[in-house]
């Protein structure tokens, strides 16, 4: 009795540590990212005076550099690091101040730079992207795919500017540690589903370093 007690009190407070080391409201897979197809209502705060600062000065949609600005916000909830300039300038403010790393490869989420617009990646499908976009004195809102970003018109493609990868992150792996095979064993996150159990032979022994949970299970 005293042996389950035990084990019942390791479970919750590994789980416990397992959450806040792992909070996964904070992040997200590719899988889970939602494309925006169509465009933002006018009462979303992302792209209007509320949270935009591009709005706020006078410059909201139809817009590229307001929608990318908003578009990001929306998709890391995090105020974007660029914040003032115009298309143009993007690529070289992100290089001039180390904001986010950047590139030639498109990736979801990614600002998509040329020498006068920016646009956020949507999707990508083999050599295809889909944007997002819009456009000062144009159009409010589009998507457009391409498999080429330097064929378009009068315009030079710099590349990608990185600004969502913070919130694509890895499955978080868990280790344990098995004393008859004194090795390390690596499990999936969730080291109590009963198919995890029986993958591991030996009963685990989860290694900690915490004095609470070596206290809490003595």
């Amino acid at each position: 009795m005293k042996k389950n007690t035990k084990k019942i009190i390791l479970c919750i407070l590994t789980i416990i540590m397992l959450l806040t080391l792992f909070p996964t409201a904070v992040f997200a897979s590719e899988a889970d990212f939602e494309p925006r197809m169509s465009a933002p209502k006018s009462s979303n705060p992302y792209y209007n005076r509320r949270l935009n600062v591009y709005s706020q000065q006078g410059y909201g949609m139809p817009n590229c550099t307001a929608y990318a600005y908003g578009r990001i916000y929306e998709i890391t909830g995090e105020a974007p690091l660029i914040k003032s300039g115009n298309a143009g300038s993007w690529w070289f403010s992100n290089k001039r101040n180390n904001y986010y790393e950047y590139g030639s490869e498109p990736k979801l989420g990614a600002i998509a730079c040329w020498s006068g617009h920016v646009a956020v990646v949507e999707k990508i499908d083999g050599n295809s992207v889909t944007i997002s976009e819009s456009h000062w004195g144009g159009r409010y809102f589009n998507t457009k795919t391409y498999s080429n970003p330097y064929t378009k018109s009068y315009q030079t493609f710099y590349g990608y500017i990185y600004a969502s990868d913070s919130v694509f992150v890895e499955e978080p792996v868990v280790y344990s540690y098995t004393q008859e095979k004194s090795e390390f064993a690596e499990i999936p996150t969730n080291p109590f589903s009963e198919t995890e159990l029986l993958a591991v032979e030996s009963e685990p022994v989860l290694l900690m370093n915490s004095p609470m949970l070596t206290n809490a299970v003595g």
